[in-house]
């Protein structure tokens, strides 16, 4: 990988998007930001058993992050020039496959960055490096940060065929999955409650459909 954040050229137009106006945040975050959690039988290695943190951008296809694949190397061990990370025991996760030697970093911020793209609420990702100067200069929030090697991208149209395919479950943002889940476990967590949710769904149209057929 290489040691410089960068910038990550085919997201730039993307990074620097504003917010949705106030008004209108909640229902357009619901809207644009979801997880994707494989199929047990997805046979891609690129997301066999990955739980996928999706946005849609206003521009361009949707992009995605991988929650639940740590490597072995950590943050120091990139840059060991960096003396903010000598304390620090922060694993660099694999994003996904779109540029893999690209650094991305989600964290909450109370202030919004000067480049990123907001997730939810206060919530950001971004690669660029000054953003990066920053966060590592408040290691007190470093259970809030988390560094990822590249991205996963589709085309206009791909992700929704693979969806109506059935390569994947979608689930509701749930923003501890991006720091607080364990990435070792929730995989089966979240197969176990988007199994559970499709059933309750089912139910509930199945009843919906005896209520209505009742009144005739």
């Amino acid at each position: 990988m290489q040691r410089s954040a960068g910038v990550l050229l085919s997201l730039t137009a993307v990074l620097l998007l504003a917010p949705p106006p106030v008004l209108a945040q909640a229902q357009a975050e619901a809207a644009r930001t979801f997880l994707l959690v494989a199929q047990p039988d997805m046979l891609d290695p690129n997301f066999s058993r990955t739980v996928v943190l999706v946005m849609r951008p206003e521009d361009g296809g949707p992009l995605g992050i991988i929650l639940n694949r740590p490597t072995n190397v950590q943050m120091r061990e990139l840059y060991p020039e960096r003396t903010e990370l000598a304390g620090r025991n922060d694993l660099v996760f694999y994003g996904g496959p779109v540029q893999p030697d690209a650094l991305l970093f989600a964290f909450r911020s109370a202030v919004k960055p000067p480049k990123g793209l907001n997730v939810i609420g206060d919530i950001y990702i971004s690669g660029f490096s000054e953003v990066l100067d920053e966060l590592l200069k408040h290691p007190e929030n470093a259970n809030e940060q988390r560094f990822f090697a590249g991205y996963a991208g589709w085309a206009q149209g791909q992700l929704e065929f693979e969806i109506e395919r059935g390569g994947w479950y979608t689930l509701p943002l749930d923003v501890d999955a991006i720091f607080k889940m364990n990435p070792l476990t929730i995989y089966d967590e979240l197969v176990k409650r988007a199994t559970v949710r499709r059933i309750e769904t089912r139910h509930e149209f199945r009843d919906r459909t005896s209520a209505a057929a009742s009144r005739y």
